[in-house]
């Protein structure tokens, strides 16, 4: 049997575990709110961190004869950016921000409605990538979330 594809409900799972997630960022000592797009910032976004679900596979697997499943993925980008000369900012706030998406995507369940089942979740972060310029130092890290659907 042919499931249905699987990509649409784990954006929404995990677009409703983070978005406008509550995280302290130590420079401040204060806590700020991170939003979570799908793909690219909205127009009137203005935030300087946020989370970006990215890249997105699935790769149907015949897994028995009775049912096929899933194997899929979705990389999310975590961005902090500061604005100003010299050294704004540093990588510990993406760092608390990656640690918070860790913790709240660690169970996902997909809606209901889709028939679709997680059966098994791993994750993994993959390479930090930092930009400076001379206005601006934009901090990302890529956590990459992989799921064995059915």
């Amino acid at each position: 049997m042919i499931k249905t594809l699987p990509d649409k409900y784990i954006r929404k799972a995990i677009f409703e575990a983070i978005n406008n997630m509550t995280v302290l960022n130590e420079n401040t000592g204060q806590n700020i709110t991170v939003p979570c797009y799908d793909t690219r910032v909205t127009a009137n976004g203005g935030k300087n961190h946020y989370v970006l679900m990215s890249t997105q596979t699935s790769l149907q697997d015949i897994a028995t004869k009775c049912e096929d499943s899933w194997n899929s993925s979705i990389l999310l980008d975590i961005v902090t950016s500061y604005f100003g000369g010299g050294n704004p900012g540093d990588r510990s706030l993406a760092d608390n921000i990656a640690d918070k998406v860790r913790e709240l995507t660690d169970n996902l369940v997909l809606d209901v409605s889709s028939g679709l089942v997680i059966q098994r979740q791993r994750s993994n972060f993959e390479n930090d990538i930092t930009t400076i310029t001379p206005n601006e130092n934009i901090f990302r890290k890529l956590y990459r979330i992989e799921l064995f659907i059915n």
